[in-house]
């Protein structure tokens, strides 16, 4: 009996330490994310925070992207601030952004918001709950996309 007690403490106590997400198809939390290249050497790689709203499997986003290029596109660099919906239906995700700042761009140009357009992104849940795998687009191209929670490890 004692040792049945002990195991099911110990289930109970690893089980409580687990992250709520592990349980719950959920979005909450902070993810990483890339995109394919494009243009040849650019890439699109940010962190991105979902909190749930009051509307069920409605999410409020906000994230950093910094869009990456090398020589063959004259080393562009931006880095930009945006917001975002996500609605979650099944294994499907759909999050609808804005650019809210352009935070920084090289090589410097005027009026920098309007030459970066929003990262939207159709996902598909994977079934480790750890991943999302999908597209991103614009008005201007479509992208891989890769999502990947961001966890702390604990040693």
């Amino acid at each position: 009996m004692k040792r049945w007690l002990a195991v099911f403490g110990c289930a109970a106590a690893l089980t409580a330490a687990m992250p709520a997400y592990a349980f719950a198809d959920d979005l909450s939390g902070n993810w990483l994310f890339d995109t394919s290249k494009f243009m040849g050497d650019c890439q699109i790689s940010g962190q991105i925070t979902f909190t749930p709203t009051r509307i069920k499997n409605t999410y409020s986003c906000k994230f950093v992207s910094e869009q990456i290029c090398g020589k063959e596109n004259g080393d562009l660099y931006i880095k930009v601030q945006q917001t975002c919906t996500a609605q979650k239906v099944g294994k499907q995700v759909a999050i609808k952004t804005v650019v809210d700042k352009v935070l920084d761009r090289r090589p410097k140009i005027d009026f920098p918001e309007t030459s970066y357009l929003a990262d939207n992104f159709i996902l598909t849940m994977q079934k480790n709950l750890q991943e999302m795998l999908g597209q991103h687009y614009d008005e201007a191209r479509q992208l891989k996309a890769r999502f990947w929670r961001d966890i702390e490890l604990i040693s």
